[in-house]
């Protein structure tokens, strides 16, 4: 499969490219593949010309061959090994006189390669997920990560007379927020945050780097914790809409990398309404059993439904919605009746703490871990643990994917438990919904293509 890019890192490469006619034989095998044969009388340009110069392109790792079709023909087809090269930035890059930084080249293989319209998306996001009207207060708080995406919100939102405030914290912040600041400045930081609540319609917190930062001061963990209350509570007395969207953006010229923000994007791109529909329907069924049993690949878990929620990825008025929406969206929301839960959960990987635990097993008692234990980070699911306080071992959500638009590959695992099939369990505070579980650290685990079965009401 052709990659999105390709680094130029070696002068040999560069080499190659400065001839014209090795340029305009790469251009042509971008879209498509071709034989010796074929360019030559494209190019109008002797056969032996064209074999020679494919082949040093070849042997620099700028083309690969592609199988012949099954017609019998033994021409060898060469193609591009991405669809854009890039010169690596340590050697630069110019554009019109600036410099071509990472985030430019992402946003130009999404606009060019896979027709992602970003402007379009974010004009969606805030007409069709958070209803914002002209006139609104809408605070948002975000890093580098998702400044991509904050970028085209402000835009839009200006566009429709809508007030937008940001709130800038990046991963060099947060540290020297966690490690660096006093109490009193610690504390001022959040003060900031809930005097801007107190005029805002909605809120969205899009800081993704705190997922990679791990608070342990225990005078700003207690600090922090009666702050965000104070949020909770003006954010309910307002009645503001809160939305929530783990950190993905990163500026990584990386396949990898590249292919998540892909993928990133195509989920945020969806039919709200379509989406709102399938997860209400869905939740309708479900009001209509008692428990649930689940089970396949090393788990076997059953657990009571006490209430149910809709997280559609937007703002509407329906009997399931739930009081907060996590990008891009689609999930059903469980509480389960206290002392239900019991069995085994085991997944692949998780990340709590910013930290990959493998292959963790839990086994839960009356919605609580009793033990655990982890092929390897074992410790960081310990520390997860104990930083959840006195409810850190409750579970306090079991949440069923719906977003059709995610799939299970490869792709963040935050965004990743929306998939259409998935089945997470969730620690943290569920007492929006109608729970009375507080954890203090949110984390959850993920069970892919579960087997679930269900009990009707007596």
């Amino acid at each position: 499969m052709i990659k999105n890019l390709q680094l130029i890192q070696r002068h040999a490469q560069l080499k190659e490219l400065g001839s014209p006619l090795k340029y305009a034989l790469l251009k042509e095998l971008i879209p498509a593949p071709a034989t010796c044969q074929q360019l030559a009388k494209l190019f109008d340009q002797s056969k032996q010309k064209i074999h020679y110069n494919l082949n040093k392109m070849l042997k620099e790792g700028l083309l690969e061959l592609e199988e012949a079709p099954q017609s019998g023909n033994r021409e060898v087809y060469y193609r591009a090994t991405a669809k854009a090269y890039v010169l690596d930035l340590s050697i630069g890059l110019e554009a019109n006189g600036n410099l071509l930084n990472s985030r430019a080249i992402i946003n130009g293989i999404m606009e060019q390669n896979h027709r992602i319209d970003l402007s379009r998306i974010a004009a969606k996001l805030i007409d069709e997920a958070f209803r914002l009207k002209p006139g609104e207060r809408f605070v948002v708080v975000s890093g580098k990560f998702n400044f991509p995406l904050v970028e085209k919100l402000m835009l839009e939102a200006g566009r429709r007379g809508i007030h937008c405030t940001l709130i800038y914290q990046d991963l060099e912040t947060l540290q020297a927020k966690y490690k660096q600041y006093s109490l009193a400045a610690f504390k001022a930081d959040y003060e900031e945050l809930n005097r801007q609540l107190r005029s805002a319609d909605m809120y969205l917190n899009l800081n993704g780097e705190a997922r990679f930062v791990e608070l342990r001061d225990p005078q700003k963990l207690a600090l922090r914790n009666r702050m965000l209350e104070k949020s909770k509570q003006i954010i309910r007395q307002r009645g503001i809409r809160v939305a929530m969207m783990p950190g993905l953006l990163q500026d990584t010229l990386s396949e990898g990398a590249i292919q998540n923000e892909i993928q990133f994007w195509q989920a945020l791109d969806i039919d709200f309404p379509k989406l709102c529909r399938q997860t209400l329907s869905k939740c309708r069924v479900l009001r209509g059993y008692e428990t649930v049993t689940l089970s396949g690949k090393g788990s076997s878990l059953h657990f009571g439904i006490a209430r149910i929620a809709a997280e559609c990825g937007s703002f509407g008025d329906n009997e399931f919605q739930a009081p907060v929406i996590n990008l891009p969206g689609g999930e059903i929301l469980i509480v389960p009746k206290p002392a239900s839960m019991h069995g085994t959960l085991a997944s692949d990987r998780i990340h709590v703490c910013g930290e990959e635990v493998l292959r963790p097993v839990l086994r839960i008692e009356n919605n609580e871990i009793r033990d655990f234990s982890a092929a390897r980070g074992a410790e960081h699911l310990a520390r997860a643990i104990e930083s959840g306080g006195a409810d850190g071992r409750k579970a306090g959500l079991i949440c069923l994917g719906t977003n059709e638009n995610i799939h299970l590959g490869d792709i963040d695992s935050a965004l990743k438990h929306k998939s259409s099939g998935s089945l997470s369990v969730f620690w943290g505070d569920n007492r929006s919904l109608g729970g009375d579980v507080c954890g203090e650290l949110e984390w959850f685990m993920q069970i892919e293509e579960p087997l679930l079965s269900f009990t009707d009401k007596r």
